[in-house]
């Protein structure tokens, strides 16, 4: 066993699979040494993918587990696309019932929707009677956390991954800073970077502040009637418990919290607290056939922050101290440690969950958080926020409509509505787009959303995201005029057209758009369309009335730029009327490209809710198309295959 691997993982949880899987990709020799596989924490968890219901505080924990939510879709997509396998990812919702009445600061200044008793039984019945009301968190979910699990065994077998159980580790050897070897059971294990990713066990390998808090669960059977779904459709997340439902039916109950060391095994104080807690918080529980009962240990630190990146030797990196939120953040550690390995750079989101944090205090403290709903704005310059103003002639004109600003940006993403507010402000767009389900005002966890901006200074672009078919959105377009109306927008016959029945890549359907955008040109729509970079496409939509063309810069949240430049700008010269850049933008460099290009405007969404300082990349995406504007205005120099001095050659001194 002593055969030199580029990468030694120790621990064969979630969190060290799923980094050994991210690494294998880029082209690394990876071995895997867990100790139990049955054992991991992973197994025994939840599978809960829910920031919001745990009501974690603003900060660095918060922001690496938004992040990781967002990167769950594509990182699932990964592991079904390796293996094949359905791992039960289910963006459902979680709802979160409450038994004591909160404040109404609280409930006006809380990150989640406020559902009042009636309410609440709307989104699910059967609910206890001590259930006075709670919160709704749409964008919160669940895994199955098994299945992930198998999934990455799987992946690992398929990509050459040597993974090795049974495999305790006794020491690490070390040598003039830097990891040599490890001695296991099975003899000595050579590599050139070593991750302990190890969970509760790390701190029988090094002198690490991690203790297991273990935890007790249980899964019941819902009954299965005939053509009806099973009672429980949505994650409940109540007080000291939660109730998970999987699409089989199955419904896991958890946990218990217990500092109580290696103590093994369920106990009979364990499973009462649990059934008691979950027949008080929905009833029904108790009638049901139970199906298992099992036990893990969570990886717990001081500040219940996780410990990861560079620790002592300059080869060993630490991943380890998750918590409760190892499923969670299984796709953001695996992208940001597997980083850390093959460019030798480590992201500024690693910087406050360093292992060093816990040496520099005797008694370590809760880690400082930093506010997440406030980001300093430049300083107005002339009364412009910085931003120089195009000449009042050089305006945006969309079916008759003048606009100032060629920016426009989206609601969708944000940490939080006030955060969204904040960054149109900064942006200063003047049209933003909003799904027409998000804007209804009962749609599901964005009531309030059509009172958050001021819809007399910003133009409404409704859209119709989430539409697979022509007909479909169609239907939602005009549900989208109506809602214009209601918000005072009465002459508002604007729709972005998006008809995307293909859920991988999000690339919309030419034909499907075609028809759809013939029909709502002949009910009255200024048709806005999104489509590829499809130069003959662009022109029939021209010819067949629409208001603009929207063609992508690369898929949809994908951050890659303009990757179709040269069709976009064939675009941009046949067309006669605007041609707004539509997603992939993900830097203002780019933004301005687009500008630069000719383009009239762009539309710019996931560059700034996801940035880690959405208020001032939105400010950076408007000064961005200012200037790519300015530039195209201008005219920029011949491109030459020589040298032009800048300086003049005559009357230099002999």
């Amino acid at each position: 066993m002593n055969a030199t691997n580029d990468i030694v993982i120790i621990g064969g949880g979630i969190i060290g699979m799923a980094i050994a899987v991210d690494l294998k990709l880029r082209g690394a020799s990876v071995t895997v040494c867990n100790r139990n596989f049955p054992q991991t924490a992973s197994m025994a968890a939840a599978g809960m993918l829910a920031p919001h219901a745990e009501e974690l505080p603003p900060g660095p924990l918060l922001d690496l587990c938004l992040k990781s939510r967002w990167l769950y879709p594509e990182w699932i997509r990964k592991l079904q696309d390796l293996t094949g396998l359905d791992l039960g990812y289910n963006p459902c919702g979680i709802l979160a019932p409450v038994y004591d009445l909160p404040a109404a600061e609280v409930r006006n200044n809380h990150q989640g929707q406020w559902l009042d008793k009636t309410a609440i039984r709307l989104y699910q019945t059967g609910l206890g009677d001590d259930v006075v009301g709670g919160w709704w968190y749409p964008e919160d979910g669940q895994v199955d956390n098994r299945q992930v699990m198998q999934a990455l065994r799987q992946a690992s077998q398929q990509l050459g991954i040597d993974v090795r159980d049974g495999v305790t580790i006794k020491t690490l050897q070390q040598k003039q800073g830097k990891v040599t070897s490890i001695l296991t059971n099975q003899g000595e294990l050579e590599g050139n970077t070593y991750i302990m990713a190890s969970g509760s066990w790390a701190s029988q390998i090094l002198p690490l502040p991690v203790r297991p808090i273990k935890g007790q669960m249980l899964a019941v059977k819902m009954p299965e009637i005939p053509d009806e779904p099973y009672p429980l459709q949505r994650v409940l997340y109540g007080p000291q418990t939660y109730l998970v439902p999987r699409q089989n039916g199955r419904l896991i109950i958890g946990a218990t919290s217990e500092d109580v060391g290696w103590t093994p095994h369920n106990t009979p104080q364990g499973i009462e607290t649990l059934i008691k807690r979950a027949t008080k918080l929905y009833p029904d529980v108790a009638n049901w056939e139970i199906e298992e009962f099992w036990w893990g240990y969570r990886p717990g630190t001081p500040d219940e922050l996780p410990i990861l990146g560079h620790y002592g030797c300059n080869n060993l990196i630490l991943a380890t101290g998750h918590y409760r939120n190892g499923i969670l953040l299984a796709p953001v550690t695996a992208s940001l440690i597997a980083d850390l390995v093959i460019n030798e750079k480590s992201d500024p989101l690693l910087e406050p969950f360093k292992g060093d944090r816990f040496h520099t205090q005797p008694s370590p403290s809760p880690a400082s958080m930093t506010p997440f709903n406030h980001y300093p704005v430049p300083k107005t310059i002339n009364g412009h926020n910085g931003t120089p103003s195009l000449s009042s002639t050089d305006e945006l004109i969309i079916a008759g409509r003048k606009f100032h600003s060629r920016l426009m940006t989206g609601t969708g993403k944000y940490p939080s509505i006030p955060i969204m507010q904040q960054s149109v402000a900064a942006s200063e767009c003047e049209i933003v787009t909003v799904a027409v389900r998000r804007v209804q005002t009962n749609a599901p966890g964005h009531e309030g959303l059509a009172e958050a901006l001021d819809w007399g200074k910003i133009w409404m672009l409704p859209n119709t995201a989430g539409c697979q078919t022509a007909e479909e959105a169609v239907r939602v377009a005009r549900l989208g005029r109506e809602m214009a109306k209601l918000l005072g927008q009465e002459d508002n016959n604007f729709v972005k057209l998006e008809v995307i029945p293909d859920t991988k890549y999000l690339l919309p359907d030419p034909i499907g758009t075609l028809e759809a955008a013939e029909i709502l040109v002949k009910e009255g729509f200024a048709v806005l369309p999104y489509i590829n970079a499809d130069p003959i496409l662009a022109k029939r939509l021209e010819e067949v009335g629409c208001a603009t063309v929207m063609p992508l810069g690369s898929p949809i949240g994908s951050g890659q730029g303009i990757r179709t430049q040269a069709n976009i700008e064939i675009i941009i010269d046949e067309a006669n009327i605007p041609v707004v850049v539509d997603a992939g933008i993900g830097t203002p460099s780019e933004a301005s490209q687009a500008m630069e290009m000719g383009a009239d405007a762009v539309l710019i969404n996931s560059a700034i809710a996801l940035a880690k300082n959405p208020v001032l990349m939105a400010k950076a995406m408007g000064m961005a198309t200012v200037a790519g504007r300015l530039a195209y205005l201008s005219g920029r120099i011949p491109i030459k295959d020589y040298a032009i001095a800048s300086s003049p050659l005559t009357g230099t001194v002999v």
